[in-house]
Protein backbone atom coordinates (compact mmCIF):
# COMPACT_ATOMS: atom_id res chain seq x y z
CA UNK A 1 0.00 0.00 0.00
CA UNK A 2 1.40 3.58 -0.86
CA UNK A 3 0.46 6.13 1.05
CA UNK A 4 -2.21 7.57 -1.30
CA UNK A 5 -3.94 4.40 -1.14
CA UNK A 6 -3.49 4.93 2.30
CA UNK A 7 -5.50 8.48 2.61
CA UNK A 8 -8.05 6.89 0.08
CA UNK A 9 -9.40 4.34 2.11
CA UNK A 10 -9.11 6.21 5.42
CA UNK A 11 -11.73 8.33 3.96
CA UNK A 12 -13.64 5.59 2.73
CA UNK A 13 -13.81 4.14 6.26
CA UNK A 14 -14.43 7.18 8.17
CA UNK A 15 -16.95 8.31 5.83
CA UNK A 16 -18.95 4.77 7.02
CA UNK A 17 -19.22 5.36 10.67
CA UNK A 18 -18.25 9.09 11.35
CA UNK A 19 -20.70 10.73 13.92
CA UNK A 20 -21.53 14.59 12.81
CA UNK A 21 -21.91 17.76 14.70
CA UNK A 22 -23.22 18.87 16.38
CA UNK A 23 -26.54 16.39 16.02
CA UNK A 24 -24.73 13.45 17.36
CA UNK A 25 -23.04 15.35 20.00
CA UNK A 26 -26.26 17.35 21.55
CA UNK A 27 -28.30 15.63 24.24
CA UNK A 28 -30.27 18.53 25.58
CA UNK A 29 -34.13 18.86 23.63
CA UNK A 30 -33.83 22.67 24.69
CA UNK A 31 -32.51 24.30 21.16
CA UNK A 32 -32.76 27.24 18.81
CA UNK A 33 -32.47 27.59 15.64
CA UNK A 34 -29.44 29.82 13.98
CA UNK A 35 -29.66 30.87 11.00
CA UNK A 36 -26.08 30.71 9.06
CA UNK A 37 -24.85 32.24 6.18
CA UNK A 38 -23.92 29.36 4.02
CA UNK A 39 -20.51 30.45 3.54
CA UNK A 40 -17.23 29.46 4.78
CA UNK A 41 -16.68 31.44 8.53
CA UNK A 42 -13.65 32.26 10.21
CA UNK A 43 -13.07 32.72 13.83
CA UNK A 44 -11.20 36.37 14.05
CA UNK A 45 -8.80 36.39 17.05
CA UNK A 46 -10.72 37.69 19.82
CA UNK A 47 -11.11 41.49 20.83
CA UNK A 48 -12.25 42.17 24.09
CA UNK A 49 -13.17 38.80 24.95
CA UNK A 50 -15.73 38.73 22.23
CA UNK A 51 -15.18 36.24 18.81
CA UNK A 52 -16.23 37.92 15.44
CA UNK A 53 -17.11 36.20 12.45
CA UNK A 54 -16.37 36.64 9.79
CA UNK A 55 -16.55 35.37 6.15
CA UNK A 56 -13.70 35.55 3.53
CA UNK A 57 -14.98 39.00 2.61
CA UNK A 58 -14.49 40.33 6.00
CA UNK A 59 -18.08 40.98 6.54
CA UNK A 60 -19.04 40.44 9.88
CA UNK A 61 -22.35 37.78 10.94
CA UNK A 62 -22.10 36.89 14.76
CA UNK A 63 -20.54 38.09 17.94
CA UNK A 64 -19.99 36.04 21.20
CA UNK A 65 -18.15 35.84 24.21
CA UNK A 66 -18.06 32.63 24.69
CA UNK A 67 -15.49 30.45 23.18
CA UNK A 68 -17.54 27.19 23.32
CA UNK A 69 -20.19 29.11 21.22
CA UNK A 70 -17.51 30.02 19.21
CA UNK A 71 -16.18 26.84 18.34
CA UNK A 72 -19.43 24.93 18.24
CA UNK A 73 -20.69 27.65 15.30
CA UNK A 74 -17.26 26.82 13.80
CA UNK A 75 -17.96 23.25 13.99
CA UNK A 76 -21.40 23.35 12.55
CA UNK A 77 -20.49 25.35 9.91
CA UNK A 78 -18.54 22.90 8.10
CA UNK A 79 -21.26 21.97 5.76
CA UNK A 80 -22.65 25.38 5.42
CA UNK A 81 -25.98 24.69 6.63
CA UNK A 82 -29.08 27.18 6.26
CA UNK A 83 -29.49 26.98 9.59
CA UNK A 84 -27.94 25.12 12.69
CA UNK A 85 -29.26 23.56 16.29
CA UNK A 86 -27.88 25.14 18.97
CA UNK A 87 -28.58 24.20 22.79
CA UNK A 88 -30.11 27.10 24.89
CA UNK A 89 -27.74 25.72 27.75
CA UNK A 90 -24.53 27.11 27.53
CA UNK A 91 -23.14 24.49 29.37
CA UNK A 92 -24.71 22.02 27.43
CA UNK A 93 -22.79 23.88 24.55
CA UNK A 94 -19.60 23.22 26.22
CA UNK A 95 -20.09 19.81 26.65
CA UNK A 96 -20.85 19.30 22.88
CA UNK A 97 -17.88 20.54 21.86
CA UNK A 98 -15.75 19.05 24.43
CA UNK A 99 -17.22 15.89 23.47
CA UNK A 100 -16.43 16.62 19.80
CA UNK A 101 -13.20 17.68 19.85
CA UNK A 102 -12.51 14.31 22.22
CA UNK A 103 -13.70 12.51 18.95
CA UNK A 104 -11.64 14.36 16.64
CA UNK A 105 -8.25 14.00 18.86
CA UNK A 106 -9.38 10.35 18.89
CA UNK A 107 -10.09 10.13 14.93
CA UNK A 108 -6.30 11.68 14.78
CA UNK A 109 -4.63 9.50 17.26
CA UNK A 110 -5.93 6.20 14.83
CA UNK A 111 -4.64 7.93 12.36
CA UNK A 112 -1.29 8.13 13.50
CA UNK A 113 -1.20 5.06 14.54
CA UNK A 114 -2.28 3.62 11.52
CA UNK A 115 -0.07 5.39 9.56
CA UNK A 116 2.92 4.75 11.53
CA UNK A 117 2.49 1.17 11.50
CA UNK A 118 2.05 1.00 7.70
CA UNK A 119 4.84 3.85 7.07
CA UNK A 120 7.37 3.17 9.64
CA UNK A 121 10.18 5.50 7.80
CA UNK A 122 7.79 8.23 6.61
CA UNK A 123 7.26 11.75 8.16
CA UNK A 124 4.29 12.77 6.32
CA UNK A 125 1.70 12.02 9.00
CA UNK A 126 0.66 15.40 9.34
CA UNK A 127 0.29 16.10 5.60
CA UNK A 128 -1.90 12.76 5.68
CA UNK A 129 -4.04 13.81 8.03
CA UNK A 130 -4.91 16.95 6.83
CA UNK A 131 -5.79 15.92 3.51
CA UNK A 132 -7.79 13.09 5.75
CA UNK A 133 -9.59 15.88 7.47
CA UNK A 134 -10.05 18.52 4.43
CA UNK A 135 -11.63 15.62 2.19
CA UNK A 136 -13.92 15.21 5.05
CA UNK A 137 -14.55 18.40 5.87
CA UNK A 138 -13.28 18.32 9.56
CA UNK A 139 -11.57 20.83 11.45
CA UNK A 140 -9.80 20.98 15.01
CA UNK A 141 -9.91 24.73 16.50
Amino acid sequence: MNEKEFIVGRIERLKQSMRFFPIDFITEADTELLKMPQCNLLLAPPLFDTFEFVDEKGNVHFHTDNVYKAKYIIYANSKKPNTIVIPKNPEEIESAVKKYETYLDSLLREIERDYKKEFPESKNYAAATNKIFNSLNLIRL
